[in-house]
């Protein structure tokens, strides 16, 4: 994935000037004058920041990515001294979606930049263990902070209105740093009204890459609600699948399969992102032919509160056999049609704290099923980021298994790209 980011020379060299080690303040440079929370340019950016994103349909696809929340909320500060007393002031609140704790925490004040149509974002961090991790989920009311428990800094991000979309960032040089061995970090952001991405990456004295993603930007979807677990159980789905290392040790009673898995949607989805769409193609390779099996797999929240997943048939002559090489936005445009609920099973899972994975199946009584003289088929599993553990079974009337495994699950890893 190549960077989105592009910023003309020439305003690099104002932007370097404006904010090279914040020494002297942007209006020496511009005789534009910060009009603070009156300036249109400063109020459009902040108002398209605040709110929640994540980057669950990205990590769905690139385990090399997290599923992180960001979130912005307006705050009221007080005690500002007299050269900050301007501009819009939010709470950004980062963190792993699964975790309830932030790994960033920042106070952020917007202010209008050296030229129309330009933007600073100056950040600060608490003082003395101030903790306002859960300022974002009060009242906007009660949303109320001194600057005095804040410090500034040593760091300003730039960003322009391009026809609606803010692009921006760091200075040239960047901002000095200290995790992970770094000296320096450079940070790129473009948003818009559908989201954002985000480009941070660490640096040590040598110029070398120490933290933050090489491939491309983290890309944060705006979205209304949130439920990570199931973006989770679908993010350990995602990707190729084999059972070779089961098969070269019993090759007698295992049979070569592979899976893959790639996320899709329909276009016009009225319950994402309360639903997640997996489609999954099935090759098992026996002696004398090869079979194919694709499903579309549902993920889903069921009315008691399990997490669920239903597998259903699919009309495959309007999904296209490359469907799972395109981008994304490709894989989330496919016909409303495709979907279709009949002869679907559901399954149930539970989330496991200490093992870090989903367990369940089908309900006890299994799923109604006609294959190989079957009646019902009965299925567990467990499910680990990586590694899908399946124990799959064909029962007839009178409960005997007449296809599946005796012995125990499949087990399937995920085959790194």
């Amino acid at each position: 994935m190549k960077s989105e980011f592009f910023f003309p020379r020439s305003k690099l060299s104002i932007i370097s000037r404006c904010l090279a080690s914040l020494l002297l303040p942007c209006a020496l440079l511009s005789s534009a004058v910060s009009a603070g929370e009156t300036d249109p340019t400063v109020n459009e950016f902040a108002d398209l920041l605040v709110g929640v994103f994540d980057s669950s349909a990205q990590a769905i696809d690139d385990s090399s990515y997290l599923d992180v929340t960001v979130q912005h909320c307006p705050v009221t500060v007080t005690d500002l001294p007299q050269d900050k007393n301007s501009g819009r002031f939010l709470v950004v609140r980062q963190s792993v979606s699964t975790s309830s704790r932030p790994y960033r925490l920042r106070l952020l004040r917007i202010f209008a930049g050296p030229s129309k149509g330009t933007v600073l974002t100056s950040s600060f961090a608490a003082k003395d263990n101030f903790d306002f991790s859960d300022l974002c989920f009060k009242p906007e009311s009660e949303r109320l902070v001194s600057f005095s428990q804040f410090t500034e800094e040593k760091c300003t991000t730039f960003a322009q209105s391009l026809n609606g979309i803010f692009v921006g960032g760091t200075p040239v040089e960047g901002c000095p740093n200290s995790r992970s061995g770094a000296v320096r970090m450079t940070s790129e952001l473009k948003l818009s009204t559908q989201g954002m991405t985000t480009w941070d990456r660490g640096y040590n004295a040598a110029g070398q890459l120490v933290w933050g993603p090489e491939s491309g930007p983290y890309q944060f979807e705006r979205v209304s609600e949130q439920d990570v677990r199931l973006a989770q159980l679908a993010s350990f789905f995602s990707g190729r699948f084999s059972n070779e290392e089961q098969v070269a040790l019993d090759p007698k009673n295992f049979t070569p399969v592979s899976y893959e898995y790639c996320q899709i949607d329909v276009a016009q989805n009225p319950l994402r992102p309360k639903t997640r769409l997996m489609l999954a193609r099935q090759t098992i390779t026996t002696p004398t032919r090869t079979i194919q099996r694709n499903r579309i797999y549902e993920f889903f929240r069921s009315n008691e509160g399990h997490i669920s997943i239903r597998t259903n048939p699919f009309d495959e002559s309007k999904v296209p056999d490359d469907i799972c090489q395109r981008p994304l936005n490709e894989r989330r445009s496919l016909p409303n049609e495709i979907l279709s609920k009949k002869d679907s099973c559901v399954l149930k899972f539970n989330w496991d704290e200490a093992s870090e994975s989903f367990a369940g199946g089908t309900p006890p009584e299994g799923c109604p099923s006609n294959f190989q003289g079957s009646v019902k088929f009965v299925l567990s599993e467990v499910i680990k980021d990586g590694v899908i553990s399946p124990w799959e079974k064909w029962l007839n009337a009178q409960d005997e298994i007449v296809a599946g495994s005796k012995l125990g699950p499949y087990i399937y890893k995920r085959i790194k790209p």
